[in-house]
């Protein structure tokens, strides 16, 4: 009888990826960090949002599409159904912690870093902010991510009934709740006291999430060896980095009506197209420029990037409160370069210490029948997952 416990393959793309999504959302997060001047968002049109979105609808078909399949709807639903109540219990949590971490840090007064993070509601009228947070009608902007994913994989089940007649009614009903959202204006409610809709409209959002659905379930194929495709992704990209350059906007006339193109269709909260495009040519580059490489994530550093892509909702969670812990910090002491590097040195080091923590947890070694899982760095489109977090 043989005493090996089955091995879990993982797409090491993936995992590095969403790692890398985590990372650059908590230093989107850290107000005053230094690092922030060179993420994604501020050399194109498409940022870290849109990455983490794409893989978390491509892990959501490894995790729950085989259980549709094999299972039937009904125990497949209930998976999701279990998972966006996870998800949404991590929310209330984050939300909890993380007044009570600015509360504790820096007060309620007017220099309190709730306002900062735009929770007045939260203080000038606490009964309605607490029924808007539990029913997810009140979604400040630093909040956002949890209850867009949870959103999106509520629509799952519906995606795979409509699968059952073709997996192209899932692309087009995709298309069409995005074009509805965008010429119909529909939003989901963000604010108790306002119009104000979600900062991620899930409406418009779910494009991207099911692009990654689908691509995965092989529904759609990317076009990695199409020659001009890549060009075309080339000349995209290189076009929205020069735009986003403020010394090259200036000196070309021609250059700065592009950069006044693509300022006018810039809206992240509906995902205007050429942002989605924008995601999209990057993504053909990244895998493109990786295909016959791909031991390179395997190697030792990319490891760290790798482990924090395995453990994404504790990692996220993590980094969320980190990185307010850390603007208010630097409130404080000021932004030299010293409390820079002690800050984010400490920060990733928790971040990686947490997705290590987790990982070790879930193997559960208390148990006398449990064992480290054998995580291979094969590269598998087939790859067993979890479901991230966002």
């Amino acid at each position: 009888m043989p005493t090996d416990l089955p091995v879990k393959v993982r797409d090491l793309r993936l995992d590095f990826f969403r790692g890398a999504a985590l990372l650059i959302i908590f230093i989107a997060h850290f107000r005053g960090g230094w690092l922030w001047d060179f993420i994604p968002a501020r050399f194109g049109l498409s940022d870290a949002a849109d990455l983490f979105v794409f893989c978390s609808g491509y892990a959501a078909a490894l995790a729950f599409g085989e259980t549709f399949v094999r299972r039937g709807f009904w125990l497949g639903a209930a998976r999701v159904a279990l998972r966006c109540w996870q998800l949404y219990l991590a929310q209330i949590a984050l939300f909890v912690a993380a007044v009570a971490l600015c509360v504790g840090v820096t007060g309620v007064g007017p220099g309190s870093y709730l306002h900062v993070l735009g929770l007045e509601t939260f203080v000038t009228d606490a009964p309605t902010a607490i029924l808007g947070l539990t029913i997810l009608r009140y979604v400040p902007n630093y909040f956002d991510i949890l209850p867009l994913y949870i959103a999106v994989l509520a629509m799952v089940p519906v995606s795979m009934l409509l699968a059952r007649i073709s997996p192209s009614l899932v692309i087009a009903a995709s298309i069409s709740l995005y074009a509805l959202a965008w010429t119909a204006g529909l939003n989901f409610p963000g604010e108790p006291l306002s119009d104000k809709g979600w900062y991620f409209n899930p409406l418009c959002w779910q494009l991207i999430f099911f692009t990654g659905f689908s691509i995965s379930r092989g529904w759609l194929t990317a076009p990695l060896r199409s020659k001009a495709v890549t060009v075309v992704s080339i000349a995209f990209v290189c076009l929205s980095f020069i735009t986003s350059r403020p010394s090259l906007v200036a000196g070309s006339p021609a250059i700065r009506a592009i950069e006044e193109f693509f300022r006018l269709h810039s809206n992240k909260t509906n995902l205007d197209l050429w942002q989605y495009a924008h995601f999209l040519a990057t993504a053909q580059l990244a895998i493109v420029l990786l295909k016959g490489r791909e031991s390179i994530l395997a190697s030792p550093w990319c490891r760290p990037i790798v482990k924090c892509g395995q453990q994404a909702l504790s990692v996220f969670l993590c980094g969320m409160l980190l990185s307010h812990l850390c603007s208010m910090l630097l409130m404080r002491t000021g932004d030299g370069w010293g409390i820079q590097l002690i800050l984010n040195a400490g920060a990733a080091t928790i971040l990686l210490g947490t997705a290590h923590s987790v990982a070790w947890f879930k193997t559960k070694p208390w148990s006398a029948k449990a064992g480290p899982t054998r995580v291979t760095p094969k590269l598998s489109e087939a790859a067993s997952i979890e479901a991230p977090a966002a």
